[in-house]
């Protein structure tokens, strides 16, 4: 697997607890989801923002700024999700039109040629108990909502369980034996 970079996460547990508290949710958990950061700019030139996504992704998240926020060694406590491939240039394409249609103006920037760089984006895990759980996901740079990373925290959350599932039942296996 890739080394992947680390972004600083900026809202403590505190923080995240109250806003996810606003958005309903009674628990939270920290997280870091596996992303690709495409970079965006002036044909031959440097990246003035990124586009974070991942192969399987609706929307994409948008990130202004022509430097990635400061790194950190490695993820702390917390569930690590992996997204999996990065984007096919079909995909980044796709992604880049959507962000240029939702907020129209004058673009100069495209996708630039530069393969994307995996990282892990730290985010906080809400819970809404009810006749269903519920899940909200929050930016743990900036403490916003992010609804389109919910379908890969889902698939990944479900791809955890059952590899701790499986991992007791080879082990009941074992035992039994």
């Amino acid at each position: 697997m890739l080394d992947r970079l680390t972004l600083a996460r900026r809202i403590d547990e505190g923080t995240a607890s109250q806003q996810l508290k606003r958005l309903g949710a009674s628990a939270c958990e920290p997280a870091w989801i596996g992303l690709w950061a495409t970079g965006l700019g002036l044909p031959h030139g440097s990246p003035g923002a990124w586009l974070l996504c991942a192969q399987n992704m609706q929307r994409a998240l948008l990130m202004v700024g022509a430097e990635l926020p400061p790194l950190v060694e490695k993820p702390d406590a917390g569930i690590k999700l992996d997204s999996g491939l990065p984007p096919t240039s079909e995909a980044l394409n796709r992604l880049w039109l959507w962000e240029r249609m939702a907020t129209p103006r004058h673009w100069r920037m495209q996708v630039l040629s530069t393969p994307p760089k995996p990282f892990w984006l730290p985010c906080w895990l809400g819970y809404i108990r009810g006749r269903q759980q519920r899940l909200i996901i929050i930016s743990g740079l900036s403490g916003e909502p992010l609804p389109m990373l919910k379908p890969i925290v889902l698939e990944g959350l479900q791809q955890a369980h059952q590899k701790e599932q499986n991992a007791a039942l080879s082990e009941q296996r074992r035992n039994s034996l």
